[in-house]
């Protein structure tokens, strides 16, 4: 049987039960208060519709689904973001209840939707979680980037617990990690590619990109999958078979999970990163602003740089660093 669109009598129909069954006119405010219900009550229609779903009138998962529909439909950016989740919707329709994913999941999916400029965008990588802020590239080798670690300026403080490093932390206008539980949700299915960027503070830029790229779960300790190099930087995440990322559990200063018998990689060197023992690699490390002494805590990439000038003694920090993802074959 094919299903089709419902005639107008039965849209307004159900347009003024929802109305009723959601309470909306029992709310003060007048006219305005009548605006507003009528707004609500045809978002909700209009979400009940595109997801193919019964209206229930005090189900939850629609209700939330309603306001998150109308944040965007009266929000600063309101004719976009409306415009982009029913873009999103159609074209990806849930196949649970409504209360699943109401963003879209990834920049990917965004740059699907015909939106091709930078910018800082509202996705939702995990249907269980929260939407959240990203910053997209959709510019580089074709775009779709899904951003989820920046270095430029040093106003983040990468020296974070297990906790925070899961949730995220920073800005996605300027430094910050979008999240372990968020990599793992865009990430975990090894299908995804990754790709590095690095400046120095002599405007060379290098890239690294792996074309098999993954982030397992928390119960895995969000092991990293980065295989197959391509790319002008150098492979610094399997280096050699002492300092080998590839396969490695993320490690923080409270959850150590390396394979230095001796310490913590992550409590010596400040930063929560995929280390091994310890690495040749460490893109979170401390921001220094280009040369500097003392423990090699800084942010660095081994197949670039010396790890230590043999006539100073100094060590080198990179100026910015771009790590973000986005799925294969894109």
């Amino acid at each position: 049987m094919t299903r089709r669109f419902f005639e107008v009598s039965d849209v307004s129909e159900r347009l003024a039960q929802l109305q009723r069954c959601m309470g909306v006119l029992q709310e003060p405010g007048g006219h305005q208060g009548r605006l507003g219900a009528t707004l609500r009550a045809t978002l909700a229609l209009m979400a009940s519709i595109l997801t193919q779903c019964d209206l229930h009138c005090h189900s939850q998962a629609l209700r939330s689904m309603t306001e998150q529909l109308e944040t965007a439909a009266v929000g600063r950016d309101g004719e976009k973001d409306l415009l982009m989740l029913l873009g999103s919707i159609v074209q990806n329709p849930p196949t649970v209840a409504p209360s699943a994913r109401l963003y879209p999941q990834s920049c990917a999916e965004i740059h699907h939707l015909g939106i091709e400029e930078n910018g800082i965008y509202t996705i939702q990588p995990d249907p269980r979680r929260p939407a959240l802020e990203a910053a997209c590239d959709m510019e580089t080798a074709g775009g779709g980037w899904t951003v989820f670690q920046r270095r430029l300026d040093g106003s983040a403080d990468f020296n974070r617990t297990w906790q925070e490093y899961r949730d995220g932390f920073g800005s996605p206008q300027g430094e910050h990690w979008l999240g372990n539980g968020a990599l793992h949700a865009l990430a975990g299915s090894g299908q995804n590619v990754l790709r590095i960027q690095l400046e120095d503070w002599h405007l060379q830029r290098r890239q690294a990109t792996y074309s098999t790229f993954r982030v397992a779960s928390e119960a895995s300790r969000y092991r990293l999958t980065a295989r197959d190099y391509s790319g002008d930087a150098g492979n610094a995440l399997s280096y050699s078979k002492r300092y080998n990322h590839d396969g490695r559990p993320f490690s923080t200063s409270d959850r150590d999970h390396d394979r230095y018998t001796s310490g913590n990689c992550a409590q010596y060197y400040g930063a929560g990163w995929w280390f091994d023992s310890c690495f040749a690699a460490n893109l979170n490390g401390k921001y220094y602003r280009g040369r500097y002494s003392g423990l090699t805590n800084g942010i660095y990439w081994g197949t670039w740089y010396i790890l230590t000038d043999a006539r100073t003694g100094e060590r080198y920090s990179f100026k910015t660093v771009e790590m973000k993802t986005r799925p294969r074959g894109f």
